[in-house]
């Protein structure tokens, strides 16, 4: 008989140890009658989970075939979810993995182990001495770094695909703590000084050093940072002989540049890789595995907003994209963009050129006919020559504007290209919007409750006319 979900918080609070993936889907069904993902909100191309509390993305990692995430699952208490996909876009939800753990706390009579949970971290695949010591086998396995709510860092691992994940025996370890600070681990290898590296939320963020995931030894310490850090190197202007480090927080504040495998030393001012009101907690997947060998971000898409009212579930993930960096108005700056696989999903695609957009669009225009609610669109407009005040995309009951004169976009800085021209692309699902210009140095990402029957899709302009060059638009198949 199946337990459940509303009990699983319940049951697991007394339970001792990290259990096998196969045990806890015992206790919790992922795959609960009813859920058909076409419930009201629920994205079509977007990760949510089949049911309850999702938030910070915490592993990616690409094994045995496989792309596997572990997220922050459940509201009382933070368990580890997972997931897996063969393509990075058709998700299942494969339960609970990780349960908060208190078999290794000290006997220490002050101490308060009760409400002990899985607090986010990052993800990564070791083989040979360094898996042995974990796992006592030399196979490969997937390892995932995570704070332990009143523990400290923890290990859990699988050498099995996922299908049962473990607890090290020797956790935590490092940053011993009553409490839930520090806390967050983004662990990577890096290559010139053979060492680990884990990059903590502690007082900014703190730097360790590590030869195999078990010892380690602070390295620096910079004082940037709240929650989720995550760090990694990109060739700029696509220049691999000129390449920077990454490190951001889960806002989505970055620092680029050098890091010399002791401490980062920024060469610029923060910026904000995303302007949306629901970027939170990006990460992206270990790398040295990785088919493309490219930087893969997903984050969760809600940053404590309040949500939208969606049920049997709360929350999702932002689609995967590729990471840049480029020089853009004088600085360095990331950029975000869709992974190319999202065209293996269109269902149809439409494409129009070389037309003029009015105020009369708004009722009966170049998009009258569209009928769409989950959608690839990107349009590229001439702003040389307009007397228009503003230019509009009506999404259901959402209004996507560009003020032309004040140059913004959804209300966030964006100037046109050097020849005045403007373009914009945007997912829009059943509760998502990401947003993107400027070749990906512009992205917003926004959870939104698109009205559930309403699949009308416009353009038009305020005050004047527009010229629009090129606009294509793809329905997207539901990837459930």
């Amino acid at each position: 008989m199946n337990t459940p979900h509303r009990l699983l918080a319940a049951i697991t609070t007394v339970l001792a140890c990290v259990l096998p993936a196969s045990f806890v889907q015992s206790q919790y069904d992922p795959h609960p009658a009813g859920i058909d993902y076409q419930e009201d909100y629920r994205n079509q191309f977007h990760f949510s989970p089949k049911t309850e509390w999702m938030n910070d993305i915490n592993a990616l990692i690409y094994a045995d075939g496989q792309y596997h995430m572990l997220y922050q699952w459940g509201k009382a208490i933070r368990h580890g979810g997972y997931a897996t996909s063969p393509d990075l876009l058709h998700w299942e939800d494969e339960g609970v993995a990780l349960i908060p753990q208190e078999s290794f706390l000290p006997a220490e009579a002050e101490r308060n182990v009760s409400g002990a949970q899985v607090y986010s971290g990052s993800g990564v695949v070791i083989s040979g001495e360094t898996a042995e010591k974990i796992t006592g086998s030399t196979k490969e396995a997937m390892v995932m770094i995570y704070t332990g709510t009143k523990v400290g860092t923890c290990l859990a691992w699988s050498n099995d695909g996922g299908t049962t994940w473990h607890d090290y025996s020797g956790n935590p370890v490092a940053n011993r703590t009553k409490g839930a600070d520090p806390r967050d681990p983004c662990v990577f290898f890096h290559e010139p000084t053979n060492k680990w590296i884990l990059a903590l939320y502690e007082n900014g963020t703190t730097l360790y050093g590590s030869d195999d995931l078990v010892e380690w030894k602070q390295l620096s310490n910079i004082d940037f940072g709240f929650e989720c850090p995550d760090m990694f190197e990109l060739p700029l202007d696509g220049n691999t002989d000129n390449k920077k480090w990454v490190l951001h927080d889960a806002n989505g504040s970055y620092l680029v540049g050098q890091f010399d495998g002791v401490r980062f030393t920024p060469e610029q001012e923060t910026l904000v890789m995303d302007v949306g009101p629901d970027f939170y907690a990006g990460q992206t997947f270990f790398r040295p595995n990785l088919p493309s060998g490219d930087v893969i971000q997903i984050a969760w898409n809600d940053h404590w907003n309040g949500g939208i009212g969606e049920s049997p579930w709360e929350r999702n993930a932002t689609f995967p994209v590729k990471i840049g960096l480029v020089t853009h108005e004088g600085k360095m700056k990331v950029t975000r963009t869709p992974i190319q696989a999202i065209k293996t999903i269109y269902q149809d695609t439409k494409t129009w050129t070389n037309k003029t957009i009015t105020p009369q669009d708004e009722k009966d225009g170049l998009l009258k006919d569209v009928r769409a609610e989950a959608f690839d669109l990107t349009a590229t407009f001439d702003l040389s020559d307009t007397n228009a005040d503003q230019l509009v995309f009506q999404i259901a009951n959402k209004e996507i504007v560009y003020d032309i004169e004040k140059q913004l976009l959804l209300g966030k800085p964006l100037k046109p290209d050097d020849d005045n021209k403007l373009t914009v692309r945007m997912l829009v699902d059943w509760s998502s919007l990401e947003v993107f210009s400027a070749g990906g140095v512009f992205s917003y990402s926004e959870q939104f409750a698109f009205t559930p029957d309403d699949e009308s899709v416009r353009l038009f302009t305020r005050g004047g006319k527009v010229a629009l060059e090129t606009l294509q638009l793809s329905r997207i198949k539901s990837t459930w």
